[in-house]
């Protein structure tokens, strides 16, 4: 008797960032083929890291992502502090999380609005229907905010300038700052009515059981600081996290893939909106929690597919955040603090708007760059991706094929990769 066989291609995903495929093939029934295929050219961001002085880490790491910098010269600047024993102002830390909050406001605005939303009205582009003109305006209406926050706080928008090791170039005027309070309050009433729209999209059936991982923090919802958590097991220190991991390299990916290491071999985990809400949602202030109450989510979330949820609470809750930190800012003294550069080695993860961001450094003892490592959020998702569509495929095996190609590509667009940031070796294979 002949086999079923049905052979599925995606040559280029669309609406992400980079350049990667989907390859599925299906046999009576069952997946016998699931890869997410990354060939865009490495990028060897270690490397050109390796005999740097340290001074210049937060700026070439910054230039790694154009969409999410702040969290590559976050994770830098924090390791690298760790070494020295660095301890920054309270206010300048507190600048340093609006600049984070700046940059998941206009992270999520893009994924929610621009990139993932349309799937949802079965739309090929944001701009591809008239009806869905309003809830692209309200996006690029959030967008545009924390791009400004950004160009305030780190000098422009795109690749900001003022972080460095021992605090910030320059800290702005509280006047400055207070300009955009009234923007930000009204976004973020704004955005407790976006929590109700994305909860009420059409989300297919399609939980399961999965490792969330994320840092979690006893005061905050976790962006710079904290422990590493774990849906299996205690909380761990960043750089036991680094320990429990276990990179690995695919025939069919120029980005390296992870999971957490087990007898079996490495198991794949979710870093990500879902994984932080899951974990953190008790440090939600109650306006957040009440309006995810009436719109219906609970968590934890075991739906991939409702990552734009999980986002949107995320929105809404960087809004808050960055209307506390602005009332409450007062100029500090000194934007940085003077420090010795040492010897020694350090890990630390931040919360990129996709999920945990690891850096690892040695330093030699004039303070230059021996070695390093990035593990970046999309590299610790691509086995999971993997696993999502395995699942869904064998969910899903009897459905014509060019709609199991849409759904695989929109699985896809769920976890918001950043393929450009993941890519680190020479060829495949």
């Amino acid at each position: 008797m002949k086999a079923d066989r049905k052979r599925i291609r995606v040559d280029s995903l669309s609406r992400v960032e980079g350049e990667g495929g989907i390859v599925l093939e299906i046999r009576n029934g069952t997946a016998a083929q699931v890869k997410v295929t990354i060939f865009e050219a490495p990028r060897f961001f270690e490397g050109f890291l390796q005999g740097r002085s340290h001074a210049e880490v937060p700026d070439f790491t910054a230039r790694i992502c154009g969409i999410c910098p702040v969290a590559y010269q976050m994770s830098s600047v924090h390791a690298l502090e760790k070494i020295f024993g660095v301890r920054v102002d309270p206010s300048v830390r507190d600048l340093r999380r609006l600049l984070y909050c700046a940059e998941w406001i206009e992270s999520h605005a893009l994924h929610i609005y621009l990139l993932n939303g349309p799937d949802f009205y079965g739309l090929e582009s944001a701009w591809a229907s008239k009806d869905y003109l309003p809830i692209l305006t309200r996006g690029l209406g959030f967008k545009k905010l924390g791009n400004d926050l950004l160009a305030l706080l780190g000098g422009r928008s795109v690749h900001p300038v003022s972080v460095c090791v021992g605090g910030l170039t320059r800290a702005p005027r509280k006047k400055d700052l207070m300009a955009f309070l009234p923007a930000v309050e009204r976004a973020f009433e704004a955005s407790l009515k976006e929590i109700a729209w994305a909860a009420a999209l059409p989300f297919p059936e399609a939980e399961f059981d999965t490792v969330w991982v994320s840092l979690v923090h006893d005061e905050e919802y976790p962006m710079n600081e904290g422990l590493m958590g774990c849906s299996r097991g205690s909380p761990m220190a960043m750089e036991d996290f680094l320990s429990a991991v276990q990179e690995f390299q695919v025939g069919h990916s120029t980005a390296l893939h992870a999971g957490i290491r087990g007898k079996e071999g490495p198991e794949p985990y979710l870093v990500g909106p879902i994984s932080r809400l899951n974990l953190n949602h008790g440090r939600l202030p109650s306006e957040i929690h009440n309006a995810m109450n009436s719109s219906g989510i609970t968590v934890p979330i075991r739906n991939t597919r409702m990552a734009i949820a999980a986002r949107t609470v995320e929105l809404a809750y960087a809004l808050s955040e960055a209307a506390r930190l602005i009332r409450r800012y007062e100029e500090p003294e000194k934007a940085s603090v003077p420090y010795e550069p040492l010897g020694g080695e350090a890990v630390w993860v931040t919360e990129a708007p996709r999920g945990s961001l690891l850096h690892r450094y040695r330093l030699n003892e004039a303070g230059r760059v021996e070695s390093c490592t990035i593990l970046p959020p999309t590299s610790q998702n691509l086995a999971h991706m993997e696993k999502d569509l395995r699942l869904f495929v064998e969910r899903r095996a009897d459905g014509p094929v060019d709609w199991i190609r849409k759904e695989a590509e929109k699985i896809i667009r769920c976890y918001d990769p950043c393929i450009s940031c993941a890519v680190h070796v020479i060829r495949p294979g």
